[in-house]
């Protein structure tokens, strides 16, 4: 299930810019889904009980098996043309995160994996038949180690997420106060851990470690769009930067500032 306790999948939204000849022809904003092959297998093999969700049919019939990276499908895509463009692929995104959110309860209540189950059948994926077979219990002894690229803690996901700072930003000790008070609450909330907060001088890049089924969004844009509401400005813009892959490097985040507008508004 690539987690260490249940099922991880993931979704992509990058840029995609196209080459023709030798100049740029056009830039694109992709959405990608990646799903876990037990999830995809077991929701494949009980798609009656999706037969009104018409977005996982269609992850369904269109996703490809790509062996390491599980099945891929395209989730959505829209060319590059500004703030709009941006929040349909943001909106396209969210929707294929809820979509695999749904897929993954199933999986979860099936096989015993929410946290206050009673136990079940465990499955696996086998790579070399390419099915979704019981396992017996020689297979999950303390040598068993499942991950995301980021790495597992506590049965949570490692997210690296950035935070940007709005346009004339004053982060002082009344605004430290804010983003400090709203991350403690929404921590308690989404049951979420940090690992690490840094803050420079366009923005704060935080180590968190998210449930399984908690979606980065939700946490990320719970903070803030609660603290531009506490600071009465906006104190982050409303884009930001999240991934699970590994720590983005400095030049990473300078390309997404980079894109930008000055300021989203609160």
């Amino acid at each position: 299930m690539w987690g260490e306790d249940g099922p991880y999948s993931q979704v992509r939204l990058c840029e995609e810019t196209r080459i023709l000849d030798d100049s740029v022809s056009s830039v694109f904003l992709v959405v990608e889904a990646e799903v876990n092959p037990f999830t995809f297998e077991y929701v494949l093999a009980n798609r009656e009980r999706f037969s009104g969700d018409e977005q996982i049919q269609q992850l369904l019939d269109h996703a490809e098996y790509r062996g390491k990276f599980g099945y891929v499908v395209a989730a959505g895509e829209v060319e590059f043309e500004g703030a709009a463009s941006r929040r349909f692929a943001r909106e396209q995104a969210d929707m294929a995160i809820q979509a695999l959110i749904r897929m993954h309860l199933l999986v979860m209540n099936e096989c015993g994996l929410l946290k206050d189950g009673d136990g079940g059948n465990r499955f696996v994926w086998n790579s070399v038949t390419g099915r979704v077979e019981p396992a017996d219990g020689g297979l999950w002894d303390e040598k068993t180690l499942i991950g995301s690229p980021a790495g597992v803690r506590n049965n949570k996901i490692r997210f690296f997420a950035v935070f940007a700072f709005g346009k004339g930003f004053d982060f002082k000790k009344k605004t430290a106060k804010i983003f400090t008070s709203t991350l403690e609450k929404a921590m308690a909330k989404f049951d979420t851990d940090i690992e690490n907060v840094e803050a420079f001088n366009d923005y704060i890049l935080a180590t968190i470690l998210l449930p399984f089924e908690v979606a980065p969004a939700d946490f990320i844009e719970t903070v803030i769009r609660v603290c531009n509401r506490a600071a009465k400005r906006p104190l982050f813009q409303k884009d930001y930067l999240v991934t699970n892959v590994k720590k983005p490097t400095p030049r990473q985040i300078m390309n997404f500032l980079g894109q930008l507008p000055s300021s989203n508004g609160v």
